[in-house]
């Protein structure tokens, strides 16, 4: 009897392909595009082998693969991950969790079914050691008409390089807010949250805060424990965000507050969790938030608001791979299907294109490939975040300025502009 794999994977394109090099190798092959779906079909017919993507709607692979190995009724399935998210956070997580193997996208067909056969007969060399990571211009305004408000608190990365030189731009890291007639909805714990949380408290307007996290990175949930709100009564704080295949979103925000400055006292809000799935979700009257996995190390989620006919979208950590990528390699492919029409994109445009040639594949965009990205996407305007913390007003400057060159010999019908603290716009 043939040897039974199991490959998982939401690309028909990439999933038939790897089935159909394993069949032609003469192994049986089931193709799943269901990850919840495929955990069932495992369970209940353990597989020799499960090959899993990483970046899947419902279940994500690397959540997937430490369920696998963590039920004793599946734990000696070998398990196989094929992902063009291949940072060495995730390949790390990946062998921590279980997985044998990893194959980075785009693979090599002629190879794929050998290094598939070894992994069965137990003879895959070992995982490779993992090395260590090695000008403004006029700001648009809002619109009488406009249904969402953004405001942004802050937009810096964090490096050896955060409290240098006074900018423009500001220092504080990411956070962005987004009214509606009624609600607000904040993007991100940065310390720019610590700033909207006093003005919350001053203006008095809004009492239930929905406030979504992309990933538990510092410079996104540093300023959490400083967030006025939380430790004022009267507020409800909802919290939404990934679970971690091995830490609960429960467990992270508990510890956060746990660390918070004693002089702050004890928590008074009414807190909420909500672990997010790639799904769409109603959270608010007329407000629909769509969650769905970026390419950045770890559990990293984008978030895509529509409310009275706007779509708004929240991408500060992406790695667009431009001319690179492939059909295999295809997240610049589905994020365009995500972001089409946006109203407003923020997007991670964190290098200049020339340190983005030597920072490759840890998670971050140059300006220039989310600029092209946004503008085939029909994206009505462009808003580059994330600046490196390492680039003074002069570099920021530039990038603006090539931007609208850029903007003006293609003949892109795209509004760009830079991030930059104190930032509002009506959408």
């Amino acid at each position: 009897m043939a040897t039974r794999i199991i490959v998982v994977d939401d690309d028909p394109l990439v999933g038939e392909l790897s089935s159909s090099l394993l069949r032609d190798a003469g192994y049986e092959v089931e193709l799943i595009n269901d990850s919840f779906k495929a955990l069932d079909i495992i369970k209940t017919q353990p597989p020799a082998v499960a090959i899993l993507d990483i970046l899947m709607p419902g279940l994500d692979g690397l959540t997937l693969c430490h369920r696998i190995k963590s039920d004793p009724a599946t734990k000696n399935v070998q398990v196989a991950m094929v992902s063009g998210k291949a940072f060495h956070a995730d390949r790390k997580r990946a062998l921590d969790y279980g997985a044998a193997l990893f194959i980075e996208k785009p693979y090599n067909v002629d190879t794929f079914a050998k290094q598939v056969g070894e992994l069965i007969a137990g003879q895959a060399p070992p995982p490779p050691a993992l090395t260590a990571e090695a000008r403004l211009g006029p700001q648009p305004q809002g619109t009488a008409d406009a249904k969402l408000h953004m405001t942004i608190w802050g937009c810096r990365s964090l490096s050896p390089f955060k409290g240098g030189e006074p900018s423009r731009y500001g220092r504080q890291t990411a956070c962005v807010s987004l009214e509606t007639a009624s609600d607000i909805l904040i993007f991100d714990a940065g310390s720019g949250i610590v700033p909207l949380g006093r003005e919350i408290i001053k203006n008095g307007r809004f009492r239930n805060l929905w406030l979504f996290l992309t990933h538990f990175d510092q410079d996104h949930i540093e300023g959490l424990a400083n967030f006025a709100p939380a430790y004022a009564t009267g507020y409800k704080l909802n919290i939404s965000g990934a679970n971690d295949p091995d830490q609960a979103l429960q467990d992270r925000i508990q510890r956060i507050f746990e660390a918070a400055p004693p002089e702050l006292g004890a928590l008074q809000t009414e807190l909420q969790l909500f672990e997010m799935r790639e799904e769409t979700y109603e959270v608010l009257p007329g407000v629909q938030v769509s969650p769905f996995f970026a390419n950045h190390p770890g559990t990293t989620l984008g978030f895509i608001i529509e409310h009275g006919g706007r779509r708004f979208v929240y991408c500060p950590d992406s790695e667009i791979y431009g001319e690179q990528g492939t059909a295999m390699q295809d997240y610049d492919e589905r994020l365009g299907r995500l972001v089409q029409d946006a109203d407003v994109l923020i997007h991670d445009g964190r290098y200049l294109d020339s340190d983005y040639q030597t920072r490759k594949n840890n998670g971050h965009s140059s300006w220039a490939n989310a600029l092209h990205l946004a503008a085939r996407s029909g994206v009505k305007h462009l808003i580059l975040f994330h600046h490196d913390d390492a680039y003074p007003d002069a570099v920021l400057d530039r990038i603006a300025a090539d931007a609208q060159e850029i903007v003006a010999q293609k003949g892109y019908k795209l509004k760009v502009s830079m991030a930059r603290e104190a930032l509002k716009i009506g959408i």
